[in-house]
């Protein structure tokens, strides 16, 4: 009789033992044409927030947790963008350079264009503190490289994300109609 009891016993224990995590993300579309993504972690203890199993995200800064009146609560944000070529062969892998002038009123730590192929194929160029080239993470130009596969129809590239985050982890994201709204490109043409 006491092994029927020993069972539930241990695996109570196993539960109790383990640390229970969990993520949770939203996308929050904000009056205007931008919106916030979020993702929160949840956990049970200490050991979830341990980041020594899980690699770096390049667009997540690590945090100060200011407070009060003075933390950093706005969302950074994009002064111009270009795309160079714009168009490209479908015969031959291409390279796009593309620059990007970001602001922040505390400071840019990174940010990421993602773009879509003709065939669902997916490229992205990120942009970091190693990519300024003038300025300031205040309000400076960055500039990235993408390379595209070739590819043998005459299509187009197109941005599916523009995501822009400051040093607090405050994102925008920008959609390809966000970037033409605002006169800049958004597609690359395989010619």
């Amino acid at each position: 009789m006491p092994f029927r009891y020993l069972i539930p016993a241990f695996l109570l224990l196993l539960v109790l033992s383990s640390p229970a995590c969990g993520y949770g993300k939203s996308v929050e579309d904000l009056v205007g044409s931008f919106s916030i993504e979020k993702t929160v972690k949840i956990g049970s203890s200490s050991e979830c927030f341990s980041s020594f199993d899980e690699p770096a995200d390049p667009l997540a800064p690590p945090r100060s947790m200011a407070a009060g009146p003075l933390a950093d609560d706005q969302s950074p944000g994009l002064a111009g963008l270009t795309l160079e070529p714009q168009e490209i062969s479908a015969a031959l892998p291409q390279t796009v350079n593309l620059t990007a002038h970001l602001i922040d009123d505390q400071g840019i730590w990174a940010a990421r264009a993602e773009f879509s192929g003709p065939g669902g194929e997916q490229a992205s160029a990120l942009f970091s503190s190693q990519d300024l080239t003038s300025g300031d993470g205040k309000d400076g130009i960055y500039t990235a490289q993408m390379s595209l596969p070739p590819g043998n129809e005459t299509e187009e590239w197109r941005l599916q994300n523009l995501i822009i985050v400051d040093g607090e982890g405050n994102h925008r994201v920008l959609a390809e109609k966000d970037l033409l709204g605002l006169g800049l490109p958004a597609v690359i043409r395989i010619v």
